[in-house]
């Protein structure tokens, strides 16, 4: 999709959001990291889970599932994410057997989270709340 403020000498004066150099070839956009890339974090869920999540980056994880029904639990997953707030990140990805959608409030530090999985050919889905703290490691 193009918007019109993308070419900026197209005839008719347009002001930009950004700086323009002619030179460039395309609009470079430059964004902040996510505040959660390059942490680790304790997510509790209401249910009895809990994880321990390493951001590597902006779009990959590693979750260790260290109680409750998924401890044991041990995944690296690339996953997209949309800041649909100020450091209100929704996010999503495939597993082995979930789809999950999960919303991560690092203001108020709380977790949402969406499974979607087949049991027997029946879609059946999963909802879970909880607290997420910040560590100062990733345990070993």
């Amino acid at each position: 999709m193009h918007h019109p403020t993308y070419f900026p000498n197209m005839g008719y004066p347009v002001s930009l959001p950004y700086s323009y150099h002619p030179n460039f070839q395309y609009v470079q956009y430059s964004h902040l990291l996510p505040v959660y890339a390059g942490k680790t974090f304790r997510y509790d869920y209401e249910d009895g889970n809990v994880f321990i999540i390493h951001f590597f980056d902006s779009t990959h994880r590693h979750d260790v599932g260290i109680a409750g029904p998924h401890k044991g639990f041990n995944g690296y997953y690339t996953f997209n994410y949309v800041e649909i707030a100020p450091c209100v990140y929704f996010m999503y990805w495939l597993e082995e057997v979930y789809t999950v959608s999960q919303i991560a409030d690092f203001n108020r530090m709380l977790v949402y989270t969406h499974y979607t999985y087949d049991a027997k050919g029946v879609r059946k889905s999963l909802f879970h709340s909880g607290t997420i703290t910040e560590l100062d490691s990733f345990p070993s």
